[in-house]
């Protein structure tokens, strides 16, 4: 039963039991619609009392309410209609005029508020005469047109006085009636009596209006049935209401054993499928298999085999049609052998697969449903190839930093045994990086957050061949005491060790109080070489500046002296009185005269008392200042500027292989002696020129920690860049990647792609996803099971495990072409498991059903009831039965019955109404049943007459009192 036959029966059992016994299908249909327009339109109006009550009134609760209560008004006044003994021209009427309220409501919904009561183009008049119309048709048609017409008949029904049947009143003295009741079931049955039940109908109706229709049908055709005595098994052939030709096989007592499966064009076609039953039917062998075997169907014009074993059990089967049966073998060959040697294919979240390639081999990532979810960028000259590369990428995706494209993102990574980091803006590209590499992560990463918090307050300076930088010594942000650190020159390591730096960046002493920042100076080139600087601190800016006066003042009146060794000098000291002093060959003082002499002849004398005690020491005489080039203790040469005073005032920075070298360095700090001044209290990008404008972003230390990651044109091209390396500079997240990275990318929809160490795509995601945390779980998902990840390569076929509301196999190729899979579902992995273990000891020697020129088969329906079916040598079902069996080995029982009917039975035609008349099943008595001549049976004797003779009386009797006979019902 269809589900619609289910809502109408229902409707018709529910009227039956509240209401009443229907008159005819209308009524039903009438109270119903009466029903549902009276709560549609009870909605809309408790939807607008309670959206007024609680405050919330608009015009939209208004539209919606009176749309509501409008329509449900018009449904039910039509439901009214159906209720009322009309006509069919007055239910026409009246249904013409719901579809013109209905258009009136319509209007409502779409010109209210705007053109209503004054309002825009004003339709309310309009609309309230077309519903008006509609609802004067519906009511008016049944209500009013009687009236004014004076016509009841036109759309009412007349209803007649009724007659009691002349047998009941005694005005004859035989007859016959329709006795309509109700069943076990509930469902409605009739009997014909004449004195007695005569036959009983083999239908049921579900209304009692069917019942009626069913009745009038049978006494319109019963006078004119003719009569078949059927004393064997016989093949019936009829011609249905469609036109197409049909043939049933029925026992001598009319009970149907089989059908015809397929239906013909022509009586000599049914005819032909008949013969072929007499003639192979009875010896027919019944097909048994031996563990398991294929089995080849035909559904609309394609073929599918299926595996099935012993117990007729569907083991595996065939997803795609072919054209004919002889290539469903073909395919059923391949997949036994194929299955055979099949791969398990267990993949829990996630999978790679190596696969060839058009020009070499690649690996792509499958999730638990085999989808493939992202494939390799490049390709590998062999599977191995292929296969270590992902071996060296899942351990690495284990770790894996997941990061989001259009984010600025630092990138730290480590390049051997040395880290450096990156800095990447919203549009992908590098746009700063490390200068160099360190040794240690903690430091790359405090060169990033150093980068990170100035950056945006950083000032632009461009160094135009050399500048003297003065800048404070000690500051709080620039230094750390981590072994890994690079100290300035400038701060003694013990004493930084000890010292505490204040927020400011001034210094605390032992005594607690803040002496503030020491200042030095240097002398930087463009390209940072420090040539130059400061020998000592200096308490301020000002005094650091001042020195560097005194520098350009004293070098360039300074004249050139070089030693090897130690040396003696006599000075005049700023008093006015000479002195002297051994120094080494380093510039430091090894002993002083301790006293100060009247004249420089004097000095000289104590002076040379000393000398007699270092022969090698030179005698030097200072009257201004003066550049010494030294050697020191490794042999490597410097220089350093000593005042009249035999006072240091600068040194060079660095030391030199040669004296050419270090003399070279000197003349460098006097050729950009008078550079500008310029106090670096904050860090600077300094922009310079090489092929291309660059820039390096410089501490007040002199340290660089980071340096442009591209190339600009210009200097203005530069500069405007660099408000977007402050912004992501300030913005950036900080990564610690490894070989792997995998990286979010999309706006709409989110794709994932895993890069290298080096920013090139390993491989990108094949699907989309509609949200970023869509894509980070999957992403998640894989970085969690990258370890477990199976790696496998299809060569030939595999069988993959899937769970979806159950766990079922399916056997695919290298393209992901099923070529088999399971029928039902298991439980459980383990029990799916155990299945494909069987069907691969199984498929192997499965064979082909073997068909003869005919053969029976026994089947399972959907209820789990045998049938048996007949087939022909192509495999093709010809006949199956009509009755079902409990087991196999009773419908085999039920096979021997059927091949005697088979080999017995006569060919009846049947092309009108027929009495057919039988022995009983039992053979003890006799039957008769009215059959159309469609072959349907539409009413049977209610009991089995003892004689031939008295069931032919009692038919005949049925066929001259029916077609007269009166209906009654009773409960």
């Amino acid at each position: 039963m269809t589900h619609a036959m289910k809502i109408y029966q229902n409707l018709f059992r529910l009227y039956e039991r509240y209401v009443g016994e229907p008159d005819s299908k209308k009524d039903v249909y009438g109270y119903w619609l009466f029903v549902l327009g009276y709560l549609i339109a009870a909605a809309g109006v408790f939807a607008f009392v309670v959206g007024y009550a609680g405050d919330t009134g608009s015009y939209v609760l208004i539209r919606i309410s009176g749309v509501t209560a409008a329509a449900g008004l018009s449904v039910c006044l039509f439901g009214l209609v159906l209720m009322l003994p009309v006509r069919r021209r007055g239910i026409q009427a009246s249904a013409f005029g719901l579809v013109i309220s209905l258009v009136g409501v319509v209007f409502f919904a779409a010109v209210y508020p705007h053109d209503w009561r004054g309002h825009g183009a004003d339709w309310s008049v309009e609309v309230i005469s077309v519903y008006a119309v509609g609802i004067g048709i519906i009511a008016g048609v049944t209500a009013l047109v009687p009236v004014v017409t004076g016509q009841r008949g036109m759309f009412v029904e007349e209803e007649g006085q009724t007659e009691d049947p002349p047998i009941l009143t005694g005005d004859a003295l035989e007859g016959a009636q329709f006795a309509v009741f109700r069943d076990e079931a509930g469902d409605w049955r009739w009997h014909v009596l004449h004195l007695e039940a005569l036959a009983a109908s083999t239908e049921r109706a579900v209304t009692r209006p069917e019942a009626t229709e069913g009745i009038e049908r049978v006494k319109s055709q019963i006078s004119s049935a003719g009569l078949l005595e059927l004393t064997t098994s016989a093949f019936r052939l009829y011609e249905d209401r469609n036109g197409a030709w049909k043939w049933t096989l029925a026992r001598d007592d009319g009970s149907v054993v089989g059908s015809c499966v397929d239906e013909f064009d022509s009586r000599d076609e049914a005819e032909g499928s008949v013969s072929f039953l007499k003639d192979r039917g009875p010896d027919a062998d019944v097909i048994e298999i031996d563990g398991a075997a294929f089995t080849y169907t035909e559904e609309r014009d394609q073929w599918y085999w299926q595996l099935i074993d012993d117990e007729r059990r569907a083991l595996a089967s065939d997803d795609v049609g072919h054209r004919s049966q002889k290539r469903a073998e073909e395919a059923a060959r391949t997949f036994a052998e194929r299955f055979e040697h099949a791969r398990v294919l267990d993949v829990a979240d996630v999978g790679v697969e190596l696969y060839e390639g058009e020009s070499g081999w690649a690996w792509r990532a499958v999730d638990d449903s085999d989808d493939v979810i992202a494939t390799a960028t490049d390709e590998f000259e062999s599977r191995r190839d292929a296969e270590e590369a992902v071996e060296a990428i899942l351990p690495a995706l284990e770790s894996a930093s997941i990061t989001v494209a259009g984010e600025p993102t630092y990138e730290l990574y480590q390049s051997g045994e040395e880290w450096q980091f990156r800095l990447i803006d919203e549009a992908e590209r590098v746009v700063a990086r490390s200068p160099e590499e360190r040794r240690d992560h903690e430091g790359t990463e405090r060169r990033v957050e150093q980068f990170s918090e100035r950056a945006r307050d950083a000032d632009i300076v461009e160094i135009d061949d050399a500048e003297y930088e003065v800048y404070p010594a000690a500051d709080g942000r620039e230094f750390s005491f981590d072994d890994g650190d690079d100290l300035p020159a400038t701060v003694d390591e013990t004493e930084r060790r000890e010292a505490e730096l204040s927020a400011d960046g001034g210094v605390v002493g032992e005594d607690g109080r803040e002496t503030g920042p020491d200042w030095n100076w240097r002398l930087v080139t463009e390209g940072r070489d420090v040539i130059a600087a400061s020998n000592e601190p200096h308490s301020d800016a000002e005094t650091a500046e001042e020195a560097i006066d005194r520098v350009r003042e004293q070098a360039s009146e300074a004249e050139l002296i070089e030693f090897e060794n130690a040396a003696f000098q006599v000075y005049e000291a700023d008093s006015g009185e000479w002195r002297w002093r051994l120094i080494d060959e380093d510039g430091n003082v090894l002993a002083d005269s301790g006293a100060e002499h009247t004249s420089r002849n004097e000095a000289a004398e104590a002076m040379m008392t000393l000398k007699e005690q270092a022969p090698e020491a030179e005698l030097l005489e200072i009257e201004t200042a003066a550049f010494e080039l030294f050697v020191d203790e490794d042999d490597e040469w410097g220089w350093r500027l000593i005042d009249e005073g035999g006072k240091l005032v600068a040194e060079d920075p660095a030391t030199h292989p040669t004296r050419e070298a270090a003399k070279a360095a000197m003349d460098r700090v006097l050729e950009h002696l008078e550079s500008d001044v310029r106090t670096m209290h904050e860090a600077i990008f300094q922009p310079y020129a090489a092929e291309d404008w660059h820039w390096r972003f410089v501490l007040p230390s002199g340290e660089i920690v980071a340096v442009d990651g591209q190339e600009h044109p210009t200097r203005d091209d530069l500069v405007e860049r660099l408000e977007a390396v402050r912004d992501a500079a300030a913005s950036g997240h900080r990564y610690t990647i490894g070989d792997v990275t995998v990286q979010l990318y999309g706006t709409d929809d989110w794709q994932f792609r895993l890069l290298n160490r080096d920013r090139e795509t390993i491989a990108d995601s094949t699907v989309s996803y509609t949200s970023q945390s869509e894509g980070r779980a999957v992403v998640e998902t894989i970085t969690d099971h990258a370890t477990d990840a199976p790696i496998f390569a299809i060569e030939d076929a595999v069988v993959r495990l899937e769970s979806d509301g159950g766990w079922q196999w399916s056997l695919i190729d290298y393209e992901r072409d099923v070529i088999g899979s399971s029928v039902d579902p298991a439980a459980d992995k383990s029990a799916l498991k155990s299945e494909v273990e069987t069907v691969r000891r199984l498929a192997p020697l499965a064979g082909r059903v073997d068909f003869d020129v005919a053969s029976f088969e026994l089947v399972t329906d959907e209820d789990d009831r045998w049938r048996w079916r007949l087939l022909d040598e192509d495999g093709r079902t010809v006949a199956i039965s009509s009755e079902t069996f409990d087991s196999i080995e009773v419908g085999r029982e039920a096979l021997e019955g059927v091949r005697e009917l088979i080999d017995a039975a006569s060919i009846l035609e049947i092309d009108s109404v027929s009495f057919e008349l039988h022995a009983a099943e039992d053979d003890d008595g006799w039957v008769w049943q009215l059959v159309d001549e469609y072959g349907t049976t539409m009413a049977e004797s209610t009991r089995v007459y003892d004689t031939r003779t008295a069931a032919r009386e009692a038919m005949n009797n049925v066929k001259a009192q029916a077609p007269g006979g009166w209906i009654t019902f009773t409960d």
